[in-house]
């Protein structure tokens, strides 16, 4: 019996043996476990640290790159703005008196007499009108004229414009008469305005940096651009394109059997003035502008007439920037005396903030200002 009771008890000394290497297997697995979990810890942080490292990085070149722009902005931004234009009647640069300051005047000579032409002032001292009802006389009544005037102030292409003036034509001293007036734009860059050519080109045709003219051609006296196409027909309205080969854009616009039935007007004095309207709408580089050309005559009963309602410039090449606008006229193989004076000129809207302008380099550098404080504050540490 002894016996048998010391191999129970050796038995249960074996498995409480076995018990133990059991309760030891368990616990190295256990500490097998917390050590790769150790190490994944340490691979956690030690990817995060790499991690916040690059986040800060990449901020802090956003930052850097954000503050860039915005003084780029500010810089491009801060370029002086082109001036809003503002013409009245009771304006010097309406032509009604001695003097148009913001103007450059440039003429032709003639042919047949070879005597130098410059447009004048018939308010002027010499003149024969008195101040405040003077006109800008662009060509008298002799062959082979041209006359223009420029107004030296640019504006933006997104104010547009809109010009209110009278106009005679009349006093010719040959059998018909000719040739007529034009309404341009050039691009507002340019620094020295030129004259375009005389007959049928009526001062516009050939001028520098031409973006649209507007023309009240009393003769047409050529069959093919650059003056005017056939047929041959006179007393119309016609729209030139830009330079260098000022196409036309569309056909022309023919008054006879209209309201208005000629450009002309009385054979001797100025007695019915008529009233040209032309609108230019505001315009972007992705949005050309479009023409709206109104004739009143004056009569007391007609009214402005539409002759050209909203035609668009596209296809008429880059839009410039800035434009500067032009008023012109000539005389070919027949005359008139050709003047204008000025109701009023002005642009449509203030000009509106786009790329480059103050108002974005303001945002741009606010925006700036704004957001570096935070970024340094979350990544200062």
């Amino acid at each position: 019996r002894q016996s048998a009771i010391g191999n129970r008890q050796s038995a249960i000394g074996n498995r409480q043996s076995a018990i133990g290497n059991r309760q030891s297997a368990i616990g190295n697995r256990q500490s097998a476990i917390g050590n790769r979990q150790s190490a994944n810890k340490i691979n956690v942080l030690e990817k995060s640290a790499d991690y916040c490292f690059s986040y800060k990085q990449s901020f802090r070149r956003l930052a850097r790159a954000l503050m860039t722009a915005a003084m780029a902005c500010a810089a491009w931004g801060t370029a002086p703005a082109h001036a809003a234009i503002s013409i009245t009647e009771t304006d010097a640069d309406s032509f009604r008196y001695a003097t148009a300051p913001n103007w450059t005047l440039l003429g032709t000579g003639t042919a047949f007499s070879g005597v130098a032409w410059t447009p004048h002032l018939t308010a002027n001292p010499a003149g024969t009108d008195p101040a405040g009802a003077g006109w800008l006389r662009l060509t008298e009544n002799v062959n082979l004229q041209a006359g223009t005037a420029v107004y030296n102030t640019a504006f933006s292409r997104a104010e547009g414009l809109q010009i209110i003036f009278d106009y005679v034509a009349y006093g010719h001293s040959s059998s018909e008469d000719a040739d007529g007036i034009a309404f341009y734009l050039i691009d507002g860059s340019t620094v020295s305005p030129t004259l375009g050519s005389y007959s049928g080109s009526l001062g516009y045709v050939g001028v520098t940096k031409g973006y649209v003219g507007v023309g009240l051609d009393e003769w047409d006296n050529c069959a093919s651009p650059p003056c005017n196409p056939s047929p041959s027909q006179n007393q119309r309205v016609v729209v030139w394109g830009a330079a260098p080969s000022f196409p036309f854009l569309i056909s022309p616009i023919y008054l006879s059997g209209t309201a208005l039935g000629q450009i002309s007007t009385t054979q001797s004095d100025r007695s019915d003035a008529r009233t040209v309207r032309i609108t230019i709408s505001p315009a972007s580089s992705a949005l050309p502008p479009t023409v709206t050309v109104e004739i009143n005559p004056n009569d007391g009963v007609t009214g402005f007439v539409k002759v050209i309602d909203a035609l668009s410039l596209a296809g008429n090449g880059p839009v410039p920037a800035t434009f500067k606008l032009g008023i012109s006229a000539s005389t070919g193989g027949a005359n008139n005396i050709h003047e204008v004076r000025i109701r009023s000129a002005k642009t449509l809207v203030s000009a509106v903030p786009t790329l480059g302008e103050s108002t974005l380099g303001a945002l741009a550098v606010l925006l700036a200002l704004l957001t570096l404080p935070a970024l340094r504050r979350r990544f200062k540490n």
